[in-house]
């Protein structure tokens, strides 16, 4: 249940938000969730190229945090800790290839106060027909990747994570990260001229 003595932390640096977290305040992680659940949500998006998994897993990454939030130092920024344990779902439920037995937010009283996350999937009338129809084409495209091409892709030119940082994540040496790197935008661009041809003689 919410803490009687919550405030409002919209102020409140990260850092202040996991003490409150520590001193009992569950609203505090609240905070946190709407502050950085754009970037997990649309990190996990572009691994697995589905919205709803998408969603599910910035659900369980968010509870995984929660849930260990003892073990984060300060040693790194909460969001640098936060994104780790992201990918990480993300590749968990790459390797497993089906749907990974989550526990909902709304499950346990502690979390009801915790924002539902997801995308906004309303259209907003002034957004520009071309502009969205191109990002379309650029989804499309990296959801026809290969698996270990598009998480090499979006972790190093989407999320600019450093070759050392993707193949400690992946497991692999540097080298094959470089290697999927070069396949992955050799194949994206020839994927991209196929759909943008397309796009224009519709």
């Amino acid at each position: 249940m919410r803490d009687s003595k919550s405030s409002n932390f919209s102020d409140a640096t990260d850092v202040q938000l996991v003490a409150a977290v520590f001193d009992g305040n569950t609203a505090a992680f609240s905070v946190l969730v709407n502050r950085h659940h754009e970037r997990v949500f649309n990190t996990a998006y572009g691994l697995v190229g589905d919205l709803d998994e998408a969603d599910d897993l910035a659900q369980e990454a968010f509870l995984k945090a929660f849930r260990s939030l003892r073990r984060f130092r300060g040693q790194s920024l909460f969001s640098t800790w936060l994104y780790r344990i992201a990918v990480n779902c993300c590749l968990d439920f790459l390797k497993s290839k089906h749907r990974r037995s989550s526990v909902s937010l709304d499950e346990n009283l502690e979390y009801q106060d915790f924002p539902r996350i997801g995308i906004n999937k309303a259209q907003d009338a002034d957004i520009d027909v071309q502009r969205r129809e191109l990002q379309e084409i650029l989804e499309r495209a990296l959801s026809n990747l290969p698996e270990e091409y598009r998480v090499t892709f979006v972790l190093r030119e989407i999320e600019g994570l450093a070759y050392e940082e993707i193949a400690d994540l992946l497991k692999c040496s540097v080298g094959t990260v470089k290697s999927r790197l070069f396949r992955g935008r050799t194949k994206l661009r020839e994927i991209l001229h196929v759909q943008y041809n397309n796009w224009i003689e519709a």
